[in-house]
C-alpha cells in the first residue's frame, strides 16, 4: 500500500482507485475472517488445546475492549490477520463488527495510502540528494545486517551452553 501510495505520486497509479482497491480488499477479506471464526472458531480452538488458554485471555480482552480493539485492530502489526477471526470466536454481532470495520477499512485505506504518497513527495523535495541518502541507507541497511548476524551468533552460543 505505501508503495502503491508512492507510485500514484509518480502517476503511475491512480490515488482513488489504489485506495478503493485497498478499502475493498481489506474489508471484504476481514468480513470473512470474522466469520470463519464465528462459524469455525471455537473447533479450531478445541482442536489445539494449547492456543486455548491464550485464546480465551484474548477473548475477555475483546469483550472489555470490542469497539476499540475493532477499530485499531487492523493497525498493529503482527495481529491484523488473526485479530478478526478472535473477534468473530468472541460472539461480538456481525452488526457491531461491520459497523466498526467498514470506517475502520476505509480510514486504513486513505492513510496507509496517503502515507506512500507524502512519503513520495518528500523524497521529491530532497531528491537533489538522493545520492547521499542511498549511503545512508547503505550504511543503516549494514548495521542491520551486523546487528542481526551478531544477535544469531549469541543465540548459538546459548544454545551450545
Amino acid at each position: 500500500m505505501l508503495t502503491a501510495g508512492f507510485l500514484c505520486k509518480q502517476g503511475l497509479m491512480s490515488l482513488q482507485t489504489v485506495i478503493l482497491s485497498a478499502f475493498l480488499g481489506t474489508l471484504l477479506t476481514e468480513q470473512g475472517l470474522y466469520f470463519v471464526g464465528r462459524i469455525y472458531g471455537m473447533r479450531l480452538l478445541n482442536n489445539r488445546p494449547h492456543l486455548k488458554k491464550k485464546a480465551q485471555k484474548v477473548i475477555e480482552f475483546l469483550r472489555k475492549y470490542d469497539s476499540v480493539f475493532i477499530f485499531g485492530c487492523r493497525f498493529v502489526y503482527g495481529i491484523r490477520n488473526i485479530s478478526p477471526i478472535m473477534i468473530g470466536i468472541s460472539n461480538i454481532s456481525p452488526l457491531k463488527y461491520s459497523t466498526l470495520n467498514v470506517p475502520a477499512a476505509f480510514i486504513w485505506a486513505v492513510s496507509v495510502a496517503g502515507a506512500g504518497y507524502v512519503f513520495a513527495n518528500a523524497l521529491e523535495s530532497v531528491k537533489d540528494h538522493l545520492e547521499y541518502v542511498q549511503y545512508v541507507a547503505l550504511f543503516i541497511l549494514m548495521l542491520a545486517l551486523g546487528y542481526f548476524l551478531y544477535r544469531k551468533n549469541i543465540r548459538k552460543r546459548n544454545i551450545k551452553k
